[in-house]
């Protein structure tokens, strides 16, 4: 990437080659004459190219020149080509040759952001270093040290803000704080660095979210109000939020909680409002807003779009609690749904009990024939007229209620199945009549003859189509109503659609035949056959008809 120390290190190894006077861990002595050469940039053997304004052949013929000669001074004769990539392909083909069959005292050192745009001959020639992104705690300390030898005082946070916004370049965060420190007095603050860079200040994003934690409504949007008076854009403000939401994500798990980018101070901050806020409401909250980032270029009214995704983030709350409501009242219905009901025949149906409950505790099932007739009676006085009657099998056997519970909990899956299509059967026969109706209505010759050759085959979810040839597929999936109209029947399940060619399925199928290729002579009779001119032609103009 940029601006990570490509140029630096290449020009820091040329150094230290030409060093005379290696020190201990291969460090310049920085005393000898090729140190000194380099250190004043009178260095006769060190070469630096910048490629993107000097990419033609002519500029690499003069480099081919100076490599025949040996170096005046030193071991190595050193050529730093900066933005190789920005060579012209017939330069990268006349640099070839002396990268193939370089002499001993030649040393060439590649810098390039784009490594692809390479030619593979010559980059299989070098020995690749990878410079990746810096991280920021290591930005930060750099400009740490920095300030330390200047004896200015800069808050962690506004360092932090710099490394942030210089997104891994050293280079970048460096001239950051060059601008700050030459236009700020004194010491420095965060508000100072966020003013200077037109960072929105990371407070306001503490309070949005307070405020839609409260559901307070009216402070939110005037929290936005004053955002919008400082200058900011929604495109500034949106993308902000969206992080500061990401921190606190990032924040509730220790595991994760590395990833966040802020000073020791400021994490503090992140903990306790991560604590207030709910998982379920910040993945909501993002989600919103991610909306709103993609939406907002479509937008005529921008502020408009961005207090509408604020108003949805105070009032989140409430949609959350209200879905839980109506999922915890769907589980109880489907409970009651499935209870068992015992009856007084207890040969024709079950009383009430749960089918989980029989399956789990068996030894709750018991056989009241066991015991004595006077017991059963005091148990029936006992109970209450009003009551629900106490679930009683008579002389029903293991295997007996196994086989009860077993077709009862098979009626309950057959309800369940017809339920979910609103009432309509989930079954092949009823996929198979909707490909039979749409046949019927539909004008396309071809698509009705695609559509007699058709099978359903259901697991579970998933319904296979099944047709005998290819191109009956590419039809069926041309039909999006067709497609369409089985997922309508069916809103309650997640039904996924595979095709599937198997032509063993229909053996009444016959495939197209194909027309027959005539050879030259064929076409010849045949042309003549239709006119009998057309052979006064073929010898008029001495023309040799071929039998191929």
């Amino acid at each position: 990437p940029r601006g990570v120390g490509k140029t630096t290190s290449a020009r820091i190894l040329a150094k230290v080659l030409n060093c005379e006077n290696l020190q201990e861990g291969f460090k310049a002595c920085g005393e000898c004459n090729s140190c000194k050469a380099f250190v004043d940039n009178a260095s006769f053997n060190i070469f630096e190219l910048d490629a993107a304004s000097n990419n033609s052949v002519d500029h690499i013929r003069a480099l081919n020149e100076q490599v025949r000669f040996q170096p005046q001074q030193g071991s190595f004769k050193i050529y730093i080509i900066d933005e190789v990539h920005m060579l012209s392909q017939a330069a990268f083909n006349a640099f070839l040759k002396t990268l193939e069959e370089p002499p001993p005292y030649a040393k060439f050192i590649l810098a390039t952001t784009e490594k692809h745009k390479i030619i593979p001959t010559i980059l299989s020639r070098c020995q690749i270093f990878d410079f990746r992104r810096i991280q920021i705690p290591d930005i930060v300390r750099q400009l740490e040290f920095i300030s330390g030898q200047e004896k200015r005082n800069i808050d962690q946070e506004a360092l932090h803000l710099i490394a942030q916004k210089a997104d891994g370049a050293l280079r970048d965060a460096l001239s950051i704080y060059d601008k700050i420190i030459s236009t700020v007095e004194g010491d420095i603050t965060y508000k100072d660095v966020a003013d200077n860079l037109n960072v929105l200040d990371y407070d306001y994003y503490f309070r949005i979210i307070d405020s839609a934690i409260k559901e307070d409504f009216p402070s939110l949007m005037l929290i936005y109000d004053k955002i919008v008076k400082s200058g900011f854009e929604p495109e500034q403000f949106i993308p902000g939020l969206m992080k500061h939401i990401r921190d606190l994500l990032m924040v509730r798990d220790l595991k994760t909680a590395a990833l966040l980018e802020t000073g020791d101070n400021l994490k503090k901050r992140y903990e306790d409002q991560a604590q207030l806020s709910s998982a379920s409401f910040l993945m909501t909250a993002l989600s919103i807003l991610n909306n709103a980032d993609i939406n907002l270029i479509r937008s005529h009214n921008k502020r408009l779009s961005v207090e509408i995704a604020l108003s949805k983030m105070c009032y989140m709350n409430r949609a959350i609690e209200k879905k839980k409501t109506v999922v915890q009242t769907e589980k109880k219905e489907i409970l009651k749904e499935k209870e068992v009901v015992i009856q007084d025949n207890p040969k024709e149906s079950i009383a009430k009990i749960s089918s989980s409950e029989a399956v789990q505790n068996p030894a709750k099932v018991t056989n009241p024939a066991s015991e004595k007739d006077h017991k059963e009676e005091k148990e029936e006085e006992k109970q209450p007229a009003a009551a629900t009657v106490k679930p009683v099998i008579e002389k029903i056997d293991a295997p007996q209620i196994s086989a009860n519970l077993d077709s009862l909990l098979k009626s309950i899956e057959k309800e369940e199945n017809d339920k979910a299509g609103n009432g309509i059967p989930y079954n092949v026969e009823r996929i198979q009549k909707i490909f039979d109706e749409f046949r019927d209505n539909t004008e396309s010759q071809s698509l009705k003859t695609a559509m007699k050759y058709i099978k359903v085959r259901i697991d579970d979810n998933t319904v296979t189509i099944i047709t005998p040839t290819r191109i009956y597929i590419d039809f069926l999936k041309q039909e999006i109503h067709l497609l369409e109209k089985i997922h309508d029947q069916y809103p309650n399940r997640d039904i996924k659609l595979l095709f599937e060619v198997n032509e063993k399925t229909f053996p009444e199928y016959e495939p197209p035949k194909k027309p027959k290729s005539l050879t030259t002579k064929e076409k010849y009779d045949l042309l003549v056959s239709k006119n009998p001119e057309f052979e006064k032609l073929v010898d008029a103009l001495k023309m040799k008809i071929s039998n191929k």
